[in-house]
């Protein structure tokens, strides 16, 4: 019997292989873990995260070399035009229906809280009204470590609340301090759990991995419900050396560090000590490679974004994005979860704080346009 020629100019569907060859290879990998995901939820197993690097092939023969995983990851442009048609998609930050300066009325929340504490305030009531069954947020589990972490109460969420790390024991021990932790693979073991209504928390390569596989109808991305998206400027990798650079040249131990955010600087944090401000520019040597390919500082496909740029300290800048994020946070005002202050929302405020948030979004552009030349 003849063998049968496969045409030269024939199409098949994008492989893992491609992604490793226009992602990974070009150091813009983001460790989002979408392109896991897929396998994980079918059990194919056919690739693996890893610590701190980009997904590997463990076992090739089980995959289907269907090109999900290529068109699931968020520095793939395929499923954007889909995905901007869909939330509709203005530049540079997308859609806003409307922007707030605000906080939770919870006092103690507001003293873990990096900026405000809107992100759990809200949180709390999805789960006080049962419009979720939980919430994938992050949480300090000791020196420098955070972790995915499901989130079933209101302690949950007061637990796991601000950047504050709660250090223990001594700086080299640490390792790598990594600011970037993997929310998207952990779907699969809420999957496990049975729950069918969560919202997420993440920034915007995890936020955009999501959407791709809710716009594809891809298990397990039919029970994220809400997404709730963090303004993202970068995430930082410090090993041990460049631990020692930083502490010697602005003149602070790591193990003082009480609480970490980024507002129109770098901003460290101390018990008892003045907080330290630094320039973004002086900390692009310590950033993750694929931060400097990313495009979007706002969130765009969040139903709300967060973050504390644009607001005073002690508030939180909040872009409500479409009606169920309207919808969301009406109802946090009406239970008195929040409070808008009126002096710091009036109409002038809110175009101040536009304004940084546009400025911020352009700058992040323009530097993936210049990382991906």
């Amino acid at each position: 019997m003849p063998q049968t020629k496969i045409a030269e100019d024939a199409v098949y569907p994008k492989s893992f292989h491609d992604l490793v060859r226009e992602v990974h290879e070009k150091g813009l990998c983001g460790f989002c873990g979408g392109c896991v995901s897929f396998c994980s939820a079918a059990n194919l197993k056919a690739i693996e995260i890893q610590p701190n690097a980009p997904p590997k092939y463990v076992n090739e023969e089980a995959c289907l070399k269907c090109g999900i995983c290529y068109l699931i990851c968020p520095e793939v442009d395929v499923l954007n035009e889909e995905l901007n048609a869909r939330y509709n998609y203005k530049e540079p930050i997308g859609q806003v229906d409307n922007v707030y300066s605000a906080q939770a009325t919870d006092n103690d929340l507001r003293r873990v809280a990096t900026d405000g504490g809107v992100v759990t305030a809200l949180l709390e009531v999805m789960l006080e009204e049962n419009l979720i069954d939980g919430a994938l947020v992050c949480k300090n589990v000791g020196s420098f470590k955070r972790v995915p972490f499901l989130a079933r109460t209101k302690e949950d969420l007061h637990a796991a609340a601000g950047t504050h790390l709660d250090m223990v024991g001594q700086v080299p021990e640490l390792g790598l301090f990594n600011t970037f932790v993997p929310i998207v693979p952990e779907l699969r073991k809420i999957v496990d759990r049975d729950l069918q209504k969560i919202a997420i928390v993440g920034v915007p390569c995890q936020v955009h991995a999501l959407r791709k596989m809710q716009e594809l109808k891809i298990i397990p991305a039919h029970i994220v419900k809400y997404i709730l998206g963090l303004f993202c400027w970068e995430n930082f990798n410090f090993d041990t050396r460049t631990q020692r650079q930083m502490e010697q040249k602005f003149r602070f131990l790591f193990s003082d560090i009480d609480k970490i955010n980024i507002k129109d600087d770098f901003i460290l944090s101390f018990k008892g000590k003045e907080s330290i401000h630094i320039d973004l520019p002086e900390l692009e040597k310590y950033m993750r490679p694929a931060c400097s390919a990313c495009k979007d500082f706002s969130n765009v496909y969040a139903d709300i974004s967060f973050g504390g740029l644009g607001s005073n300290d002690g508030y939180t800048t909040v872009l409500v994005r479409n009606e169920k994020g309207k919808e969301l946070y009406n109802l946090a005002q009406h239970r008195g979860l929040i409070q808008n202050p009126p002096n710091i929302n009036t109409a002038v405020q809110k175009s101040k704080m536009m304004a940084k948030i546009i400025g911020f979004s352009d700058q992040k552009r323009q530097r993936a346009s210049s990382r991906r030349k």
